[in-house]
């Protein structure tokens, strides 16, 4: 997540490591199980889910 809210995952291509997913947050936070979720300025929590909406 960069200072605007947009986020990013890493692809570990080297050609293009980071690309950017739909939405805009104000904290990301990780699960033990390694699941990711994120707050938007609404304060509504998503799960991410591989680029599909959720």
């Amino acid at each position: 997540m960069n200072s605007l809210g947009q986020m990013y995952r890493y692809t570990g291509h080297d050609s293009n490591p980071w690309v950017g997913i739909p939405g805009k947050a104000v904290d990301i936070g990780v699960a033990a199980d390694g699941t990711v979720w994120h707050v938007n300025a609404d304060g509504a929590i998503y799960r991410y889910t591989g680029d599909q909406p959720s």
